[in-house]
């Protein structure tokens, strides 16, 4: 890996993905428009995603002119998901902005069900992370229902 940022998602290290991050960083996510901006946010944010994958790696990864851009894949919550991470770094290479996609449509809804539980909880306390969890956890079951629907079509 060619920056800290990556190896320290790869080695799901909360400390050291905190170390790159800038102090003025954003973060796009792939379930919400709203942008997650401060390092203390980010950082809560990547405790949560570090916490609820059960297994993830880094697939590809590319870098030029202050940007970086990986691939990964893992399981959370019992099922796979995807996604691409574009980081652009500042002048003194610390990460400055962070923008998530992520597939299949039923990885993104875990996503929202497992980190989202852990970051309401961790920023807003157990009455909201239940909120989101009520709100949340039949997502992954009914969008997963699309893959065998997709399947029947394309036949």
């Amino acid at each position: 890996m060619s920056h800290a940022f990556p190896a320290a998602v790869a080695a799901r290290d909360a400390g050291a993905l905190i170390d790159t991050l800038a102090p003025d960083v954003t973060l796009h996510s792939a379930v919400t428009k709203v942008p997650f901006q401060g390092r203390d946010v980010v950082a809560d944010t990547y405790r949560s995603v570090i916490e609820s994958f059960d297994e993830l790696r880094i697939v590809e990864e590319f870098e030029g002119d202050g940007t970086i851009a990986f691939f990964w894949e893992g399981r959370m919550g019992g099922r796979f998901v995807a996604g691409a991470d574009r980081v652009r770094l500042n002048a003194d290479g610390k990460v400055h902005e962070i923008t998530v996609t992520g597939r299949p449509l039923s990885g993104l809804a875990t996503l929202l069900a497992e980190i989202g539980f852990r970051l309401a909880r961790r920023r807003r306390g157990d009455r909201a992370a239940r909120v989101l969890r009520v709100t949340s956890k039949p997502l992954p079951s009914l969008l997963s229902a699309v893959d065998p629907l997709a399947r029947w079509i394309t036949r």
